[in-house]
């Protein structure tokens, strides 16, 4: 008895769950609806043995609800628009029916009675029962599978595990009674493919590894960018991959070498703070860009980084180093007095 291991109190509240109908992921008409409105569904529903216990049962045996606009943004943690929004689209979707309330003498005074809320019943096709018990027969044991036709024979010679049949999009329906015809079972995958599997997250770790290294890659000798450590570590956070962020390095080399050609100059970024321009100026350029890929429809953020930088080295950077070249490069002469003709 010692070793039995027995549920709390506390243990089986916290695994209680609300229920979501499946058709609501299989079934076109619900697929469409919001997940808001499918929750909002499933805490409903779980709330019946609530409306039994409080006699809410029409003369027909129907279950409702008599719950105030306050008590479902309670029940659904929302504001009075959500709840708004959620009864409206549930009524489309023929998923709740709303009976208007009436009225009411209580001590003396008229008080309106809220509006009585009903569930409806999701409605399940054919094809929604095909595809769910697919599902769960290929999401068991493992031993169930589900077999494209052409592969029947193979496996009815080799093994003797359950399987389920697609059926074949060209049989007409009256040949397969009670059959959903479907022409394509999204529930189907073949075999998994665990070598790949292996190898695909294998790659994406090691995608991770140099991208989180990004930095210190690039401010290696043997690379030498001039692009300064801020500016990097920006393009590694918009950034998905390693190559994703050498490219757009690679983008901001070509915009310098394309500035210089425009103004015929060489521009040393290392000593543009000697000619009085703010290098940090290049990383708020390149933020610029980011932002407005993230606000405004962007065809190519690469393009948009490239003519923006070119023009923050024509702009700024290049006319700083021109003013500075062309400064003359002997001081003014200074007459000398020759002090031994003094008197």
């Amino acid at each position: 008895m010692s070793n039995f291991n027995f549920y709390t109190a506390n243990e089986v509240y916290a695994e209680k769950y609300f229920q979501l109908p499946k058709v609501f992921f299989t079934n076109e008409k619900y697929k469409k609806m919001s997940n808001d409105s499918k929750v909002a569904y499933a805490i409903l529903k779980d709330r019946f043995s609530y409306s039994v216990k409080n006699k809410w049962v029409d003369k027909n045996n129907r279950i409702y609800f008599v719950f105030t606009v306050e008590e479902l943004k309670g029940i659904l943690n929302c504001a009075e628009g959500k709840v708004a929004k959620i009864k409206k689209e549930l009524t489309e979707m023929n998923l709740l029916f709303q009976e208007r309330g009436g009225s009411t003498w209580i001590n003396g005074t008229k008080v309106n009675t809220p509006n009585k809320l009903y569930l409806g019943k999701p409605e399940a096709t054919a094809e929604d029962v095909y595809l769910i018990d697919a599902a769960e027969s290929q999401a068991s044991s493992g031993i169930a599978k589900i077999a494209i036709p052409e592969k029947d024979q193979f496996n009815n010679e080799n093994c003797g595990n359950a399987k389920i049949a697609i059926p074949d999009k060209s049989n007409n329906t009256n040949d397969s009674p009670g059959i959903a015809k479907i022409a394509d079972n999204l529930y189907y995958t073949s075999s998994l493919d665990t070598n790949r599997y292996l190898i695909d997250s294998r790659q994406a770790e090691q995608e991770a590894v140099l991208l989180e290294n990004f930095v210190t890659l690039m401010q290696d000798d043997s690379i030498g960018t001039f692009v300064p450590e801020n500016a990097l570590l920006l393009i590694k956070t918009f950034s998905s991959t390693l190559k994703d962020a050498k490219r757009t390095v690679k983008i901001i080399h070509n915009a310098k070498y394309k500035a210089e050609q425009v103004l015929q100059t060489k521009i040393v970024f290392e000593e543009l703070l000697l000619y009085g321009v703010n290098t940090n100026e290049l990383y708020n350029t390149l933020l610029k860009a980011y932002q407005k890929q993230k606000t405004e429809t962007v065809n190519s953020i690469d393009n948009l980084i490239f003519t923006y930088v070119k023009n923050w080295f024509i702009e700024k950077a290049g006319q700083a180093v021109l003013q500075a070249n062309q400064q003359p490069t002997n001081g003014p002469k200074i007459p000398m007095h020759d002090w031994s003709e003094s008197v």
